[in-house]
């Protein structure tokens, strides 16, 4: 992988990873599910870190307990309004980052096919531009994304499960094509069509992102 400087890295650009859901459709904590011996969380955390981005800070809620009992070492912070919805866990991430946070790279706990090569993409991009940054697939602006601190305001003001695709419409200064980023896991049939597209070398990109 090719490396970029640690100092266009990660002057402070803090990473947010989203884990607070009740994954009702998937019938327990999606985020815990193991593959080659690693949880789902730990390997979206490993991708953060390959990338060359400091310790991400981790929105938990309706598993939050069994997510610290398998992984005590992680940044977690518990979410107490996690029940309503995506954007009130954005909200309340941007209130737990430090003071001088420049930007923040915002990536969902089950976006399993997203890599730390294409993370360090956005990043790159971020460094050259400073503008908000994101994935596109599927014909629209997504999430992973960087935002910056000039849309700290209006993060802070989300609530209900809308999340940030109106910000992201309406502010995507800079879009990188990533199909990897479609597919996130919802339902044990997807986590299945996953496992089979890895030993079978297909893209399983038909999935969308919960980015609603």
């Amino acid at each position: 992988m090719r490396r970029i400087p640690d100092k266009a890295l990660n002057e402070k650009l803090a990473t947010v990873i989203l884990a607070a859901g009740a994954a009702s459709r998937f019938g327990s904590c999606k985020h815990l599910i193991q593959q080659s011996g690693k949880t789902v969380l730990q390997q979206r955390v490993e991708s953060v870190r390959s990338a060359g981005l400091q310790a991400p800070l981790i929105v938990t809620g309706a598993w939050h307990q069994e997510i610290q009992l398998a992984h005590p070492d992680f940044d977690l912070h518990l979410n107490p309004n996690w029940q309503q919805g995506l954007g009130t866990s954005i909200a309340f991430a941007i209130g737990q980052l430090p003071e001088d946070t420049e930007a923040v790279l915002l990536l969902l706990g089950d976006q399993v096919a997203v890599s730390a090569e294409e993370i360090q993409a956005l990043c790159q991009q971020w460094s050259e531009h400073r503008v908000l940054t994101c994935a596109h697939y599927g014909g629209t602006p997504g999430v992973p994304a960087i935002f910056p601190r000039a849309l700290f305001p209006q993060l802070l003001r989300l609530n209900g499960d809308k999340g940030a695709k109106a910000l992201l419409n309406k502010y995507a200064g800079n879009m990188i094509p990533m199909a990897s980023a479609a597919i996130d896991i919802d339902t044990p049939h997807d986590w299945q069509n996953w496992q089979r597209a890895q030993h079978t070398n297909n893209d399983f990109t038909k999935g969308e992102a919960v980015w609603n």
